[in-house]
């Protein structure tokens, strides 16, 4: 079987957690020696994916795309552009159709994986991986991303979603497409190596992730504001306009100095960092599934949550205790911190087992559970869709 990877949307140090996934994923993928694995790239980056993907598997292609939004000039048009011209149908459709122009050239593959969903899909068969719907929801409506978002539901051959809230919000959203929607659960990002010997710095807390606005920073912000015994580092993407706003206020009297954005860091430097934290927080408004709350789990770190809908799903899903808090209030985060802080021995225990729960999930078996799915797309869809067998162990109920 002939696979070929569209990762252009995707360029390292940029791009969070779906770049983390990405990594993870053709790593398992190109474990397997039953495909043709070849992965379009942007223009540039080929060094940093080979250092990440160091194998003779793959076949690299690289693309030069138009209209970047990592770059200077990008950053500087998000800064200022308001969003709802930013992510309106007709920007959206006008960016899409100039980097579909200067796109890969043509492949004779069976079938094309697109790794993220807010991206336009071409011609032939395609399995697009579905992370979230939150640009389909009132709360976050992106009027552009939607439209992508339906019309890659409704071309492709098969719909991969990463985590339970998220799948079976696309069950409901497109019921039509249910036979070509099926869950592939994944591992930990980055999880604790093994050499793990995490000492923490007492009131260290930490929230990696972009700077995108819904991962809910400015009330994090907000709730450092009332902990002036704690520190803060929030390692991740710098991500316009948010980026600018939050660094404005960390840089106030009463922050400065206790709070820290230090851009994209190495996975060494990552976990240096999750070696020193006293705890997690991860107040973000929406997710797929949190990465960094699993990556608390496998570093025994206790974790203070938002009580967002799909991190209480996730909550359930890995059988975890969090201290929860509502996602808009300053107050109520400080007081969760202030929790994890009196029970400290007791939450760690809770994340160090549910841990235990997802530790035996592997890219490669990930990898093999997304090659089940394209060769069923690239054949003609014979019979039902593949199904995850860890999904079905995990949570029976899930997948029925």
């Amino acid at each position: 079987m002939r696979v070929t990877v569209d990762a252009t949307p995707i360029r390292p140090g940029h791009a969070a957690g779906v770049e983390a996934f990405a990594y993870g994923l053709l790593a398992g993928m190109a474990a397997e020696d039953s495909c043709d694995l070849r992965v379009d790239v942007l223009r540039g980056t080929l060094d940093q994916w080979r250092g990440y993907l160091p194998t003779d598997r793959i076949d690299w292609t690289e693309v030069t795309q138009p209209l970047r939004s990592d770059n200077p000039a990008g950053q500087l048009l998000r800064r200022w552009t308001p969003t709802r011209i930013r992510n309106s149908v007709a920007v959206r459709r006008t960016v899409n159709l100039l980097r579909q122009r200067s796109g890969p050239p043509s492949s004779s593959a069976d079938v094309t994986l697109y790794p993220f969903h807010c991206a336009p899909t071409g011609s032939g068969r395609s399995v697009v991986v579905l992370h979230d719907l939150r640009h389909l929801l009132a709360d976050f409506h992106s009027p552009g991303y939607a439209a992508v978002v339906r019309e890659n539901v409704a071309r492709a051959g098969a719909v991969v979603v990463t985590w339970p809230h998220p799948y079976r919000q696309a069950l409901r959203l497109f019921p039509e497409a249910a036979q070509r929607i099926v869950l592939i659960p994944t591992p930990t990002f980055q999880p604790a190596p093994d050499r793990a010997d995490a000492r923490p710095e007492q009131g260290l807390l930490v929230y990696p992730s972009s700077t995108a606005t819904h991962k809910n920073h400015a009330t994090l912000l907000e709730a450092m504001a009332l902990l002036p015994e704690y520190r803060l580092v929030c390692p991740g993407p710098l991500v316009e306009p948010e980026a600018s706003r939050l660094l404005a206020r960390a840089a106030k009297p009463d922050l400065r100095g206790r709070v820290s954005f230090p851009g994209f860091v190495s996975l060494d430097d990552l976990n240096a960092l999750y070696a020193r934290a006293d705890a997690v927080v991860v107040p973000s408004l929406w997710e797929a599934a949190s990465g960094t709350m699993l990556e608390a789990f496998s570093w025994g770190l206790p974790v203070a949550c938002a009580d967002s809908e799909p991190l209480l799903a996730q909550l359930e899903f890995t059988g975890a205790q969090a201290a929860v808090f509502r996602a808009t209030d300053p107050s109520a985060l400080a007081d969760a911190v202030r929790r994890l802080s009196a029970d400290r021995a007791h939450y760690a225990a809770a994340s160090r087992r549910a841990d235990g729960r997802l530790a035996t999930r592997t890219w490669a078996a990930t990898g093999r559970d997304y090659l089940d799915v394209l060769r069923w797309a690239a054949d003609g869809q014979p019979g039902p869709v593949p199904r995850s067998a860890f999904a079905t162990a995990l949570d029976p109920e899930v997948v029925s």
